[in-house]
């Protein structure tokens, strides 16, 4: 053994060297230890054959593909894995090393162990859900009294009184939606909903987002546009999730679109990726909240883009689009109308 490779097996971190076909080249001790195999086993195999982890394919076709590194997110980049029967959290990161031409030769991988960060960030998950169990049930009990009372049931209402209701079950039906969105951000930073990776069709996906907003558009005059082409390769993709991320950004494009105005939802494919986008007539957003209204619990200042809701929807979006490798963002200016885009991977039967 030199003493180059005595260092890289003691490093502290996994490190895992690729070619640019992702046939695995060399790992350390620590990257043997957490994918359970030995590197004289696995020198020469494809590295989706060495492990499954989706994410990790996905950032390096990226890596590849870009001859740069990945952009990441705390989200994307973080994979789970079971070493010992202990699940264990790993931060990644992957350069791209290049030739002095300037050709692409290896990628390098490097998997730092952030399991106790995560631990620390469950204990906060585990209170978000608490809470939202507990908010649950006397809200239900609220609205249906509130329902009963319009009915006529308890007592006879003047006008005023079915005003004050009204607004009663509209504030609680908002925290009947905080709750159910507090429940879900829970379970996904703790693992607990799973992604069930399928082959998937975008134009069928978007085609059941829309079905549920269709009568919400038509009683706006607002007018639903899709644009698929022929040969759209399939997605590898959780259906159910992906639906939801599709209602929800055509959703908000029709709270901040005027009457009479136009949605327009498009799926292309580059590369080994699918992207989906929504773009909308409306307000607009200033390029100084772009960032910001991605983030949980935070609503952009922009007054064109405050629903006075509590900002999880797009927070939802995001980690489920970031738990299948992809990306989320938006491009838009005041008064320009708005485009969300996401992206998720081609399947491939490996």
């Amino acid at each position: 053994m030199t003493f180059y490779q005595k260092i890289f097996d003691e490093l502290p971190e996994a490190v895992l060297l690729t070619d640019i076909t992702h046939k695995v080249v060399d790992l350390n001790q620590q990257a043997e230890f957490i994918f359970g195999v030995s590197s004289d086993q696995v020198r020469g195999q494809f590295f989706q054959e060495v492990a499954d982890a989706p994410q990790m394919i996905s950032l390096l076709e990226e890596t590849v593909m870009l001859c740069r590194p990945p952009r990441l997110t705390f989200e994307n980049s973080t994979i789970i894995r079971d070493v010992k029967g202990r699940k264990c959290f790993f931060k990644v990161s992957m350069v791209p090393l290049v030739t002095f031409e300037g050709e692409l030769q290896n990628v390098l991988t490097v998997m730092s162990d952030v399991t106790m960060l995560k631990e620390i960030e469950q204990l906060k998950t585990d209170f978000f859900a608490t809470v939202s169990h507990e908010f649950r049930t006397p809200l239900t009990s609220i609205l249906m009294g509130a329902g009963m009372m319009k009915m006529g049931q308890l007592a006879e209402l003047t006008p005023k009184g079915e005003e004050i209701l009204d607004a009663i079950e509209q504030d609680c039906s908002r925290l009947l939606r905080l709750a159910d969105n507090l429940l879900d951000l829970s379970r996904m930073e703790a693992g607990a909903i799973s992604m069930e990776m399928i082959e998937a069709d975008a134009e069928k996906m978007i085609q059941a987002a829309l079905g549920t907003l269709k009568l919400q558009a038509e009683k706006r005059e607002i007018e639903l546009i899709t644009s698929v082409p022929p040969d759209l390769p399939m997605a590898r993709a959780d259906v159910t999730k992906i639906i939801w991320v599709l209602t929800n950004l055509v959703s908000n494009a029709l709270r901040y679109t005027d009457r009479g105005g136009s949605i327009t939802v498009k799926a292309r494919s580059k590369g080994t990726r699918l992207f989906f986008s929504v773009t909308d007539t409306g307000k607009g957003i200033a390029s100084e909240h772009h960032e910001q209204i991605f983030e949980k619990f935070v609503q952009g200042e922009d007054q064109n883009y405050s629903s006075g809701g509590a900002g999880l929807g797009l927070a939802i979006c995001k980690d489920i689009v970031e738990a299948h490798g992809g990306e989320i963002w938006v491009e838009s200016e005041p008064g320009q109308g708005a485009t969300f885009t996401f992206s998720v991977p081609v399947f491939r039967d490996f």
